[in-house]
């Protein structure tokens, strides 16, 4: 009888611990969720500031477009800013499939086992800090074209005020 109180006692035990864990892992994921919301919120903000971007690109194109402009560099860079709008695009597509995705788990995450939990944590946890890096690196290029354009715009008011 005592070997068979030890048995339920450890087995319970065992049960408690695992609860534990859950609870632990559980937590930890909440954590990342609210992580998930504030990357959400950068997010919203580059689509925003992609959005002006791709416009202020489009208006300067039409600019260009309509006067007689002597220096083909202005094109070339132009090009180059339009392949990183389309990179941004990417990313940005890329990232909302993420957080819809991690939204998704929450409503299935408290069925997992803890294996599966620590594994979606670990996942999420390399998409986040994957997100992160590409915003960074979204602002320093969103910087770059800003001044790119900028200097044509620059350029071409300087030489047209040159011509008259």
């Amino acid at each position: 009888m005592k070997k068979f109180v030890i048995l339920i006692f450890s087995m319970a035990l065992m049960a408690s611990c695992g609860d534990n864990e859950k609870e632990n892992l559980s937590k930890e994921f909440d954590e990342l969720m609210a992580q998930n919301d504030s990357i959400a919120q950068v997010h919203s903000e580059f689509q925003s500031t992609h959005e002006r971007m791709k416009q202020n690109h489009q208006d300067l194109m039409q600019q260009l477009d309509t006067m007689q402009v002597s220096d083909s560099t202005y094109y070339d860079q132009m090009a180059q800013n339009e392949v990183i709008i389309k990179k941004h695009e990417g990313l940005l597509a890329g990232h909302k499939e993420y957080m819809e995705g991690h939204r998704e788990l929450k409503d299935n995450f408290g069925n997992l086992s803890s294996s599966e939990m620590k594994a979606q944590i670990s996942k999420m946890k390399e998409v986040h800090q994957t997100m992160m890096d590409e915003h960074s690196s979204m602002r320093s290029e969103h910087e770059e074209m800003m001044n790119k354009h900028d200097e044509i715009r620059k350029n071409l008011i300087d030489s047209n005020s040159q011509e008259m």
